[in-house]
This record gives C-alpha cells, sequence and structure tokens, in this order.
C-alpha cells in the first residue's frame, strides 16, 4: 500500500504544510515537491506511528545534504539525530546518501549493511530527475522523458539502521558504504568498454594459436557468444603478459589495461605459477583458450555471491601461452535458473558423461541419470 492511500497521507500533508511555514528562503515549493517524490512509495506500516515533525526534520535534512552534491562525488552521511543539534530525532541511526544513479546501487547498498550484521528498519530509494544552476543548487525537479542536458538523474536513500552508538562503528559503516557506491560506480562506468573488449576477444577467438582441438574451440567460441548475450555481469578487466623463467611462468599485469574493479587492485606484483595449486597451474598452461573458475572473493556489487573468473588465453606461433585476458564479474541470473543441458560447455560435458552410462538416449534410465548429473550439488 502507498502514501497515496488517504489513510496516512494527511501526516504527510501535515508535514508539506510544516515545510510551507518554516521553510521561508523560497525553497518550500522544491522541497515539498522533493518531499513527495522521496516519500511516494513509503508503505503505511513504515509511516504509521510517525511524527510530523520528525519527518519534517529527516526532508530537511535530507534537502541540504542534496545541496551539497556534485555529480561526481556521492554525499553520505552516517548520524543520531538529536533535537537539540538537528531538530529532530529517531531511534534509530539514519543513513542519508545522495548518488549519481546507476544500476545495482539498491543490492549493493543493502548488501554492506547486512555484511556488517545491522538491521535496516526502513530502506527508502527514490530516482529523482534534478535540474542544478552554476552553483550546483537544486533549481527543479524534471519528468523521466526530459533529456534535457541540464537533467542529472540522482538516487536519494533514506535508511533506518539499529542504532550504532559508537562514533568507530558509525565511522566503520559510513566507510564501507562509501567503498560500495564507488565499486558500483567503477563496475558501471567502465561496463560499455569491458563489454567492447570481451566482444572484441570474442570475434577473433577463432584465431586463436591454442594446439586445442576443434571440437574445444569450437566450444569455447560458443560459451564467448553466449557470454555477449547479456549472460555475465561485467565488473572487471585486465590483461596479463606470460613469461617462461627458468623452471616456472610470471604473469605480469598490464596495469594500464584495468578496467572496473580491477582499478582498485592496481600494484605491479608479479605471480609466478609455483605458487598455485598443481591443478591451477595445469590450467594456466594447458591448451585450453579459456579460464573457468571462482575468485576466493565475494562481490560486493550486485549480489553477494564468489565472482565468477573468466580467462581467455593469447599463444604464440608454438602454441605456447603468452598471455591472458582476464574477465571477474557474476553470471546471470539465467545461469542458475536454465537446465545444465542449456549452457554452453556443461551441455557438452553432460553428452559425454551420459554417452559413457550407455544409457540410450530417452529411455527412463537416460532421463534419470541427467537429472542426477543436473541436482546434484
Amino acid at each position: 500500500m502507498s502514501v497515496t492511500n488517504d489513510q496516512h497521507s494527511v501526516l504527510l500533508e501535515r508535514v508539506f504544510s510544516l515545510i510551507n511555514e518554516k521553510v521561508d528562503n523560497g525553497d518550500a515549493p522544491l522541497i515539498q515537491q522533493f518531499g513527495r517524490l522521496l516519500y511516494k512509495n513509503m508503505s503505511f506500516e513504515d509511516i504509521n506511528g510517525r511524527s510530523d515533525s520528525d519527518l519534517y526534520g529527516a526532508t530537511l535534512s535530507l534537502w541540504q545534504l542534496t545541496q551539497t552534491f556534485k555529480e561526481n562525488s556521492p554525499c553520505i552521511k552516517v548520524f543520531n539525530p538529536d533535537i537539540a543539534k538537528h531538530g529532530w530525532q529517531s531511534s534509530h541511526t539514519i543513513i542519508e546518501i545522495i548518488v549519481k544513479d546507476m544500476p545495482f546501487l539498491v543490492d549493493s547498498v543493502r548488501m554492506a549493511i547486512n555484511r556488517l550484521g545491522i538491521a535496516a528498519h526502513l530502506l527508502l530509494h527514490s530516482p529523482m530527475h534534478v535540474t542544478r544552476n552554476k552553483e550546483n543548487k537544486v533549481t527543479g525537479f524534471s519528468d523521466s522523458k526530459s533529456k534535457s542536458e541540464s537533467v542529472f538523474t540522482e538516487t536519494v536513500f533514506l535508511i533506518e539502521i539499529d542504532r550504532q552508538a559508537k562514533k568507530s562503528d558509525i565511522d566503520k559503516l559510513r566507510s564501507e558504504l562509501l567503498s560500495v557506491v564507488n565499486e558500483v560506480s567503477l563496475s558501471v562506468s567502465d561496463w560499455k568498454p569491458m563489454r567492447e573488449k570481451l566482444a572484441s576477444i570474442t570475434k577473433n577467438f577463432e584465431k586463436s594459436k591454442s594446439n586445442a582441438s576443434a571440437a574445444i574451440k569450437s566450444q569455447g567460441k560458443t560459451f564467448l557468444d553466449w557470454l555477449n548475450d547479456h549472460n555475465f555481469t561485467l565488473m572487471g578487466y585486465r590483461f596479463y603478459d606470460v613469461k617462461a623463467i627458468e623452471g616456472d611462468h610470471r604473469w605480469i599485469p598490464d596495469n594500464k589495461s584495468s578496467l572496473g574493479l580491477m582499478k582498485n587492485s592496481i600494484n605491479d606484483r608479479e605471480r609466478v605459477l609455483k605458487n598455485l595449486p598443481t591443478g591451477a597451474r595445469d590450467a594456466a598452461l594447458s591448451d585450453n583458450p579459456l579460464i573457468l573458475t571462482k575468485t576466493n572473493s565475494r562481490a560486493r556489487v550486485h549480489r553477494p555471491a564468489y565472482m565468477d573468473y573468466v580467462g581467455v588465453k593469447e599463444f604464440d606461433d608454438k602454441g605456447r601461452v603468452i598471455g591472458e585476458h582476464r574477465f571477474l564479474g557474476l553470471y546471470s541470473a539465467s545461469f542458475y535458473n536454465s537446465s545444465a543441458t542449456d549452457l554452453p560447455m556443461l551441455r557438452e560435458k553432460i553428452d559425454r558423461m551420459c554417452k559413457i552410462s550407455g544409457f540410450d538416449k530417452g529411455t527412463h534410465a537416460y532421463k534419470a541419470f541427467v537429472n542426477i548429473v543436473e541436482t546434484y550439488p
């Protein structure tokens, strides 16, 4: 139930009346419009029992934060409102966020709060189409159809969480939120160049100098085509040069090639294969042009899962590995919701397993075997 319901929209109308009565610098109409956008999807359960004065204070506090916002610098405020200091109060700690609108923001902010073991009691988020003057002050709000260059889409968050009594805990939470929002920004801003890089590598994949069989190369190309079809959320990319050294191989990062989250881990540290498990060493130098695995880091953007790693190798004329294009991200929901027999790479492996089983295709035993393979943990 939204706040347009008469039963509780009365409270909000009192809030807007307070804005009209108390704001005397000519901004009252703008702040009222801001409040209507912020609270338009607030449920009856969330608004029930609140006071108009505290909602007025929360609205004004967020409005003041919007006036300090600059497009490429997110504003994040975490505090315990106090009547004497702020003019309003709450039994919860308040999080205010103003940030350029991007995909994955809401999920990533919620994940950050959960990761710290903090419960969120209210999470309002509202994309707003804002116009600003030369001093960067808000001068108006537009509808989503406006295509003017002076209109910016920003997301406003008002979040209530378990009360945090210690300043160190508040500072830690703000730092975590700022870090997460920056990661979202890196992933989203570099999405297009990462997608173009993946598309270019896929296009040239058939020219790979790998000594792998034609069947393996064909499976690899099919898999990359599938990835390009919106089945992989790209979050990071980097190219590595591979150099043979005495008794080992060295992976040397090309830091200038880094995109997305990889920009957060730029360093000149070289990796040598001897430090990896035997299976990983064999996979890194094998004829198979693809490396498909999981990282040991959970994503802080979009979904709290271990990030997926897709490596595409480069080979010299003798079929030796000389480089790796490394992509990090998450497979889309379709990967987990589809039958394994519909997914590239997996379906070929399942076909081979079914042939080894000796069961005739279409028989009950064959179908039961496929079901076991698909549902095995």
